[in-house]
Order: structure tokens, then sequence, then C-alpha cells
């Protein structure tokens, strides 16, 4: 078997029975033998993160990223490993403003963060007034 065809299976296994939201792309890199997900950049980031942490919780060893890019959106990328020991590079963004000034990143400055610190950020986007209730009040 190839190193894609293992990959392939590794992913397959990995989804089985699991009820993830479906990526927008899904990647196959033989030489770092690496599967990468994108679950979805998108209008607004909440929804994006809550996506992403969805596929995380699945992974160990998780470590993780997030970036201001310089098209002013927050990248996310979570790197981990699947129960069979497939490495998984999972991603997804949205616009920064979105952090309503929670995530104090530079246009183009990148950091580390913890899984905690992006379930906050998720719970406390979600939390926040959306654009039509400020603009009622």
């Amino acid at each position: 078997m190839n190193t894609v065809d293992s990959l392939i299976g590794a992913y397959r296994s990995h989804v089985l029975g699991r009820p993830l939201p479906l990526p927008v792309s899904v990647d196959f890199t033989p030489g770092p033998r690496e599967i990468g997900v994108q679950v979805g950049a998108g209008p607004k980031l909440g929804p994006c993160l809550a996506r992403l942490l969805l596929w995380t919780y699945t992974l160990a060893d998780v470590t993780a990223q997030w970036w201001h890019t310089p098209s002013n959106n927050l990248h996310v990328t979570v790197h981990g490993r699947t129960a069979g020991g497939a490495r998984m590079r999972v991603y997804s963004s949205g616009p920064f403003t979105d952090c309503l000034g929670l995530v104090r990143l530079d246009l183009g400055e990148k950091e580390g963060v913890s899984l905690d610190e992006l379930y906050t950020l998720t719970a406390l986007l979600r939390e926040a007034p959306s654009d039509s209730d400020r603009e009622a009040a």
C-alpha cells in the first residue's frame, strides 16, 4: 500500500461513525504523511471556530496556532493525531473583526493558542449580540 492510500484509509477510519461537520477540502500530503482538513471559512468567525473545535476534540496531542492574516481574517490551524496515529492538520478562518477585540494580534502576527482559549472565544462570540441586535438597540 502506498502512502496516499494509507492516509486515505486513516482518514476514513477517523471519520467513520463520528458526526463531524463536512469539510470544505481534504488533502493528503505524502512527504510529512499528513492529512489536511479545511472545515470551512465563512462570513462569521463563531460558526467556523465551532466546526473546527468539533474536529479537534477527536484528536490527541493537539497544538494550535492563530494568525491575523494580511486579508484581515483570523486563521486557526490545529495539529494533532488520530487514534490510529495519523498526523492531521485541521484549519478554518473568519473575519478578524468578529473577534470583537478579544484576540490581540497585529496584522500578520501568529501565536500559539490552547483549545481552552479557542473554546472560550467561540462561546463568547456565540453570546455576543448580533449585528441586527446592535442595530435595533
